[in-house]
């Protein structure tokens, strides 16, 4: 029988700010496939559009945004199969942001994350203070993006994922932990 986990499709999560992106970056750049956080492409769309489908606005319309552009990114990582994909966040992210933000109970967000599967390990890097800047589409703090790090952990681990946590380091380092742990 076949895993409900394709293998291809990787998922890196975490916080804000905990060097996600320059993360997904690097591995870009030495060749891997990647899929750019949805999020923060739904904020800064939204933005430049003068939309209100924000966390600070109509976070449901902004949650929903989300869910749609993950299922996007995991079908076109699909299509890239069997080529490992890289993604900056996963659908369970979503679910995640719900609970944070005190949304009530999406059944086709829980059906899309039974359906839309990534691979069974998922990796989360942890809060570091050192890195922690805001921005435009990061408006939250330090302590907010803590609290983030616990939610999405256990968010995982409640969706079958087993979540593995990257070392704070060089993103060289961090590249080597997830690579060594995927044998690629």
């Amino acid at each position: 029988m076949q895993s409900p986990y394709p293998s291809n499709l990787v998922v890196i999560t975490g916080g804000p700010g905990a060097g996600k992106t320059t993360l997904i970056n690097y591995l870009h750049e030495r060749g891997y496939e990647i899929s750019r956080e949805v999020a923060r492409a739904v904020i800064e769309e939204q933005q430049e559009r003068g939309g209100n489908a924000l966390p600070w606005g109509n976070n449901e319309a902004y949650a929903g945004l989300m869910t749609r552009g993950s299922i996007r990114a995991w079908q076109h990582g699909m299509g890239q199969d069997p080529q490992t994909v890289f993604f900056d966040r996963g659908l369970p992210d979503t679910l995640a942001h719900r609970e944070l933000s005190g949304l009530p109970d999406d059944p086709g967000l829980k059906r899309a994350i039974e359906t839309y599967r990534y691979r069974r390990t998922v990796f989360i890097l942890p809060p570091w203070s050192e890195i922690y800047k805001n921005d435009n589409a990061r408006t939250q703090s330090f302590s907010e993006a803590v609290r983030t790090y616990v939610v999405l952990y256990r968010t995982y681990l409640q969706c079958g994922y087993e979540p593995v946590e990257i070392r704070k380091g060089p993103v060289e380092q961090r590249a080597a932990q997830i690579l060594a742990r995927l044998k690629l």
